[in-house]
């Protein structure tokens, strides 16, 4: 696996961060996270995950993954309270996601879309469901009137069940407490398929493609 992200590259067969043309410093521990994170980017990768592939049989307390993140910031030359690369998802894990410089990952513009429809969701609470006073207005007798939120935080995007009578899922999986929503994730409430995406990119998209 060969990533480049900003001034840097990141090659797992060569065991090798180089700024430009120079080597970056890492310890084992925090370049093998540092390739976990960017393997699953831009999902979030979970700390009991990070610790089951970093410390296999042998119990760990979590500030050894917060001092190696701390390690690959440093590294990276970057601040945590305004993250280029390495996310932090306060209770469940990190996720790497290239950011322009210096910009935070988190509040944004961005957008759910659905073979229906679409809506754009900025920074706050952004309810869905059947109830069509609703942000997000889903139609359809098995979704509940407040089916499930979506929050947009600086510290992330989360989604998080409501309550409803037949669940919501979360790339594949049923989501009961409040969970990490990466850019590209799948939610299904009721027959409905939605797609968090972020207008920034797409908008990049458009405008790259405009002037060809």
């Amino acid at each position: 696996m060969r990533v480049r992200f900003g001034e840097f590259v990141f090659d797992d067969e060569t065991r090798q961060l180089r700024r430009g043309a120079e080597p970056v410093p890492l310890s084992p521990k925090a370049f093998q996270l540092l390739a976990l994170l960017i393997e699953n980017r831009p999902k979030p990768v979970s700390k009991a995950s990070l610790h089951e592939r970093l410390w296999p049989d042998i119990f760990v307390v979590d500030v050894n993954i917060s001092n190696r993140v701390g390690e690959i910031r440093e590294a990276l030359g970057e601040d945590p309270r305004r993250p280029r690369f390495i996310r932090t998802i306060h209770g469940y894990g990190y996720a790497f996601q290239e950011a322009a410089a210096g910009a935070a990952l988190f509040p944004g513009l961005y957008r759910l879309t659905w073979k229906e429809g679409r809506a754009v969701l900025g920074e706050g609470e952004h309810v869905m469901g059947r109830d069509p006073e609703l942000a997000v207005c889903l139609e359809a007798s098995s979704v509940s009137r407040r089916h499930a939120r979506i929050t947009i935080t600086s510290e992330g995007a989360f989604l998080q069940d409501l309550g409803s009578k037949n669940g919501t899922l979360l790339d594949g999986r049923r989501v009961d407490a409040q969970a990490p929503l990466a850019v590209g994730s799948e939610i299904r409430s009721g027959p409905f398929r939605l797609t968090f995406r972020s207008l920034r990119a797409a908008a990049s998209t458009e405008t790259a493609a405009s002037r060809k």
